[in-house]
């Protein structure tokens, strides 16, 4: 059976003329939405939307002048370099105006916006003029190429023309990954009453479902993943990204298993950013074990809140190869330990509640190998510290790893990271002495008041003390006789 070929559209088959007439009824937020939805509209619409945007974009930036605007940063990118110069609606308008007499003329604008400053409708409107403005210029003449936001990823696309951001710092409220009725902050309340009567057999069981409910992604942080998949879609021209997420963070996770198909298309999207060079992440984005793997042109990336992630994050993160990455820089908040409540904090348990190995226990998580080799800079804050790499989930073996196979690193931070590892080493070496002798003071003296009796008093006897507690620390006591 064959098909019957896709007729045109309504409004392929209109005169020019009468598609304008219509597009006249829209307003300045919907009309610059035409233009993308086919060439039809891309061509008839773009002109009238040029003459029309000009015309708004003056008349709307009156009002605000007139109206007392305040409530939305926005700068004006200094030429020949990165710093901004600050500017004033004033400023704005005489230098649009410029720009619609003197095509040669370009205009760079960074804006900084929270959903409490666009509420007055007459902000909104003011930011959704310049989208339509920005949709009939060409980059190279006008953009507003910085936004620092704090909203919704949607709000972000309909507000503001995306596909000429190259600088985009976002924060936005990140729902649970689930929520299950009954279960204090996500964590599964063992004292409950369905968990202290029946068989243990009958309790494991009712523990495992719950669990297997729990990995499941709820479908409010689902249409979060889409939002902000959405966002990046758009922002092809994107060079240098921060995301803040700001989420509730549970007192235990599950392991992540099977990604959703949201966040495959997640991770695809963002690999697909081939301008994308430098990447600024707080905490994990969505879940502790979800590894977004970046895009081949990244060269400096930045994790800060790494107390978060899990051990198979770092078991991805060891895996991925990250092809032109320069600069990595690694921190995490010095008092999370001293207000965390999470299971992670047991000597057996990993950030996603999966149990440690003994190995893992006594010494500590390591990867083995890292497959990244193209670093200059490695730089990981405050997190010498033994404890954090006995409570959290942060690679004993990160350094030698980095050091083995990233060859190109500066000398100073080569020797940084010496001194780093030589004092981690120290450190666990003290932990492991004081505690082995308060453990075998009495084996020591045991193993001493033999040699005493066999050999008598010698002038090495503090040799052979030191000696036996090495022997302890190493794990090698000495054979019975």
């Amino acid at each position: 059976m064959t098909l019957p070929e896709t007729s045109l559209s309504h409004f392929q088959i209109l005169a020019p003329e009468l598609v304008i007439q219509i597009c006249s009824y829209l307003d300045n937020k919907d009309l610059p939405n035409l233009l993308p939805t086919c060439r039809y509209l891309h061509h008839t619409v773009s002109g009238y939307l040029h003459d029309e945007a000009n015309k708004t974009t003056l008349r709307v930036l009156s009002e605000a002048r007139l109206n007392a605007f305040s409530g939305i940063e926005f700068r004006k990118q200094a030429k020949g370099g990165d710093a901004d110069t600050g500017i004033g609606l004033n400023v704005l308008i005489e230098a649009i105006e410029t720009l619609l007499k003197e095509k040669s003329n370009s205009l760079t604008i960074s804006f900084g916006v929270s959903s409490e400053s666009i509420r007055p409708e007459r902000n909104r409107n003011l930011l959704l003029t310049l989208k339509a403005f920005s949709y009939t210029r060409p980059a190279s003449q006008f953009s507003i190429n910085s936004l620092t936001a704090n909203l919704r990823p949607d709000e972000v696309a309909r507000i503001f023309d995306v596909r000429k951001l190259t600088k985009l710092n976002i924060t936005f409220h990140v729902k649970p990954w689930n929520n299950i009725p009954k279960y204090e902050s996500g964590a599964l309340d063992i004292d409950s009453a369905e968990y202290r009567y029946g068989t243990l057999k009958d309790r494991q069981v009712l523990r495992e479902n719950a669990y297997e409910r729990y990995s499941l992604p709820s479908p409010e942080i689902i249409e979060d993943i889409v939002g902000l998949n959405k966002l990046l879609a758009r922002a092809q021209s994107l060079e240098h990204l921060q995301i803040y997420p700001l989420m509730f963070h549970y007192k235990k996770f599950r392991p992540l298993g099977t990604l959703p198909p949201e966040l495959e298309e997640f991770q695809n999207t963002f690999k697909n950013l081939k301008r994308l060079r430098s990447l600024e992440l707080d905490g994990f984005l969505f879940h502790v074990s979800f590894f977004l793997p970046v895009p081949e042109s990244l060269e400096r990336l930045q994790l800060k809140n790494i107390q978060y992630y899990s051990k198979e994050w770092w078991l991805e993160f060891a895996k991925y190869k990250f092809t032109n990455l320069k600069e990595l820089y690694l921190d995490y908040d010095a008092v999370f330990r001293q207000y965390s409540m999470y299971e992670s904090d047991t000597h057996f348990l990993h950030r996603d509640g999966t149990l440690k190995t003994p190995d893992e226990v006594e010494n500590g998580f390591k990867l083995g190998n890292v497959e990244v080799g193209s670093l200059e800079r490695f730089i990981y804050e405050r997190t010498h510290n033994s404890l954090f790499n006995k409570h959290f989930c942060f690679p004993a073996d990160l350094v030698s790893c980095i050091l083995k196979r990233n060859h190109g690193l500066e000398p100073n931070i080569k020797r940084a990271l010496a001194n780093r590892r030589a004092e981690e080493t120290v450190e666990r070496c003290r932990e492991r002495l004081e505690r082995v002798m308060a453990e075998c003071r009495d084996a020591v003296k045991g193993e001493l008041v033999n040699d005493f009796l066999e050999g008598g008093l010698q002038d090495d006897d503090l040799e052979k003390c030191l000696a036996s507690y090495v022997r302890y620390v190493l794990g090698k006591p000495r054979p019975a006789s």
